[in-house]
């Protein structure tokens, strides 16, 4: 398929999944120890999968909020019937936390949350600052190119400069992404944030 049979069909080649990937026991594995609740772990894969699959080809976004101790699937946002405001730049579908959303997370001390990042890039600033918001007590960032990335906070970073430091390694000659993992690794050394990329 040409690339502007595509667009035409409102795919994105770039945000396409390789199945073969995805379908891989070395993904699998990549979730084995997301968390220290098999049960937890295996709800993520299966998320990880079926956001995967719904989102390939789009910049879209889906995400669910999962009970760490149960495994239990809190609530999600999905909107897979909502079209892009065609007005707008990006035609991006990101996550909203709507009152719908934080009204069922109440009463949870140990919520686990994965979403997909069309892209493939890193947590963002605002990953982390929801977080740390919400209480979160981790969060898993799963790439349409394949990767995982694990992700905590306990407390709010500077979009600003966030934003800066990772424009300060695009100037060097740094990938996008490359650039925002040595960003977050920049932050790591003085905020309370972790982050890591799950290889196996």
């Amino acid at each position: 398929m040409r690339e502007d049979e595509y667009s035409h069909k409102g795919i994105e080649r770039a945000t396409q999944i390789d199945k073969n990937i995805i379908e891989s026991n070395e993904y699998r594995r990549k979730f084995d120890n997301a968390t220290h609740n098999p049960k937890v772990n295996k709800i993520l894969y299966e998320s990880a999968k079926e956001m995967l699959y719904d989102r390939s080809g789009t910049r879209y976004e889906s995400m669910r909020w999962i009970d760490g101790d149960t495994g239990k699937i809190i609530t999600e946002f999905n909107n897979m019937g909502k079209l892009p405001d065609l007005t707008g730049k990006d035609h991006e579908l990101k996550v909203e936390y709507d009152d719908n959303v934080l009204h069922k997370l109440k009463g949870y001390n140990n919520v686990v949350t994965v979403h997909n990042h069309p892209n493939s890039t890193a947590p963002s600033a605002g990953d982390f600052n929801s977080a740390y918001k919400n209480g979160y007590r981790t969060g898993i960032i799963v790439a349409h190119n394949g990767r995982v990335f694990k992700y905590m906070s306990k407390q709010e970073i500077s979009d600003i400069a966030y934003d800066i430091t990772w424009q300060k390694y695009c100037n060097r000659g740094y990938g996008e992404i490359e650039a925002q993992i040595m960003t977050i690794e920049q932050f790591m050394r003085n905020a309370d944030i972790t982050f890591e990329e799950v290889l196996k």
